[in-house]
Order: structure tokens, then C-alpha cells, then sequence
């Protein structure tokens, strides 16, 4: 009976926006040893405070919504690209809709529910326009959280998959009712000069890091025998000793989809850093480990034993 196991953490990943700013050079004047400025010499002057760099507040608030407006976005994209794999599979998909859909509700109500707390644990700006924004997410998260939740909830079918398909569309469409508002981000974050420093400073705000180099490419052949570390960028499908695998990508995840030697079949759902395994009882067990997940691809390592 074949045996599929996984997990995968959601990494947040931070988008860099490149804007176009002016440099302001201060010039000051010079005084003797002996004058007496008064109190002036000892305040410091406003090029002084800009020169000292953004608030830790406000560098916390950048980071944070950072962190949660990514996320936001990022559970859009896969929403998008997962329900269309729900609704019209593959005529060779290894494993039917209705296990694809069960996956893909337990793993957008944890999303969301990330989405929330990662918005919930944004402070106040003092900026006007940027808590608008934070606000603005914030609400439309909450009203559909309830409604996401409920259709995620098993405990009133007598399966999983039972209605798993009809359900997902529903919860999809919640999804998709999820609006960016307007101003977003970049363009809050361009207007206030202070809050752009904050942005630039922030690291959740950093644009992603490369792909690490994949030990074996592209060539997906190296996994013939059970151990390989691939490069994937595209939907590809390879055999791994008896197994039959299938590797396919969203904007942070990476899908492992595996048909085994006796006609089991299962799916993996991994984020960068995550690790999952599959196997026959009594048999081989493969270990999927996502060395990285990025909206480029991802590196992922197989180990068998």
C-alpha cells in the first residue's frame, strides 16, 4: 500500500521595488572653538535626523507588511494556478482531482490564516496612507476567512474528498474576490521618504535571492537511481528507480506528484526548506527536500533508502 508523506513551511518572501530617488547633500557652516552657539549646537539639525536613518518603528512596519503583502499576493497566484489544475487536470495526471482539491484546501486555509496573523501583527504607521492600505487588506481577509474556513472544515463530510472539488471552486473564488487595493505598496512606500528608507532597510522588503546551483542541472536523468539535486522550471516527469515522478511548479511551491510500482499514487506540496517523503510499506522510501521555491523555479534533492 503506498505510503505518502509531507510537510512544508510557507516562507515569506519579500519583493524589492527599484524607485528612483534624489539625493540630498547638506552643507553646513563651520564655527570657532571659542563661539558660543548656545542650545542650536547641541540639537541636531534636521539633515542630521535624516542622515541618521528611518525610525526601528517604521523599519518593523516595513518589514512586517512586507511579509503579509507578499503572502497575500502569493496565495492569490496559487490559488489561481491550483483551482485550474482542479478543474481541468491533466489526461495523465497521476492522481485525480479530488486528492488535488484536498490538498489544496487544507493548504489555502492555513494560508490565510497566515495572512491574518501576519496583518494582525503590523503596528500603526502614523502614516495615513500606508495604514489605508494595511486596513484595507486587513478587512478583506476577515471577511472571508469565516466563509474559507468552513468549507475547509472535514468534520462534517463522512471523507475528505468527499465534495472536495465543488468546495475548492468555492473557496477559489473567495480567493480570487480578494482585490489589491489601490495605491499598493510601492507606490505608499514612494511617496513618504522616510517610509521609503524604512522599505530599503527592512530585509523581508529585499528583492529574493537566486536559485542555488542544482548539483545535477537540469537533467532530471540523474534521478534514475534514487539520489539526484535538480534544477526544475517547468513541468517535468522523470522515473526515480520503480517510481514515476512528476514535478510541478506554482509561484512558491513546488508540486511532487508520484505514481508507484504497484498503481499507488500521491502528491507532495513543498515550500522552500520543506521536506517530504513517499514510499511502498516495506519498500524504498524517497525523500523530497525543497532546497529552494522561488517564482524562478525551484532546486529540489531526492534521497532514497
Amino acid at each position: 500500500m503506498p505510503v505518502t508523506t509531507g510537510m512544508g513551511r510557507v516562507a515569506g518572501l519579500a519583493v524589492g521595488v527599484t524607485l528612483a530617488v534624489g539625493a540630498a547633500l547638506a552643507v553646513g557652516g563651520c564655527a570657532s572653538d571659542t563661539e558660543d552657539l548656545g542650545d542650536s549646537a547641541r540639537r541636531p539639525s534636521a539633515s542630521a535626523s535624516k542622515a541618521a536613518g528611518p525610525s526601528r518603528a517604521l523599519v518593523t512596519w516595513a518589514g512586517r507588511m512586507c511579509a503579509a503583502t507578499k503572502l497575500y499576493e502569493t496565495v492569490k497566484a496559487d490559488s489561481a494556478d491550483e483551482i485550474e489544475e482542479i478543474t481541468d487536470p491533466p489526461e495523465d495526471a497521476l492522481i485525480g482531482p479530488e486528492f488535488t482539491a484536498m490538498g489544496y484546501l487544507s493548504s489555502t486555509s492555513s494560508s490565510l490564516d497566515e495572512v491574518a496573523e501576519k496583518l494582525g501583527g503590523v503596528p500603526s504607521s502614523g502614516i495615513a496612507a500606508a495604514d489605508r492600505l494595511h486596513d484595507s487588506l486587513a478587512e478583506q481577509v476577515a471577511t472571508i476567512r469565516p466563509k474559507v474556513t468552513a468549507l475547509t472544515d472535514n468534520s462534517g463530510f463522512t471523507s475528505p474528498a468527499e465534495d472536495s472539488v465543488d468546495r475548492a471552486e468555492r473557496v477559489g473564488k473567495l480567493i480570487e474576490s480578494l482585490k489589491r487595493p489601490a495605491p499598493g505598496l510601492s507606490t505608499v512606500v514612494a511617496k513618504e521618504p522616510e517610509l521609503f528608507a524604512a522599505y530599503r532597510a527592512a530585509p523581508p522588503c529585499a528583492p529574493p535571492e537566486p536559485l542555488p546551483k542544482a548539483a545535477d542541472g537540469s537533467d532530471t536523468g540523474a534521478c534514475a537511481d534514487g539520489r539526484c539535486e535538480i534544477l526544475v522550471t517547468k513541468q517535468v516527469d522523470f522515473p526515480l528507480r520503480a517510481w514515476r515522478v512528476r514535478v510541478s511548479l506554482t509561484e512558491t511551491k513546488a508540486k511532487v506528484s508520484n505514481g508507484g510500482p504497484e498503481g499507488g499514487a500521491g502528491q507532495l506540496t513543498l515550500t522552500s526548506g520543506g521536506t517530504g517523503s513517499f514510499g511502498d510499506a516495506g519498500g524504498d522510501t524517497v525523500t523530497v527536500r525543497a532546497v529552494a521555491v522561488t517564482g524562478d523555479g525551484a532546486v529540489l534533492r531526492f534521497s532514497t533508502k
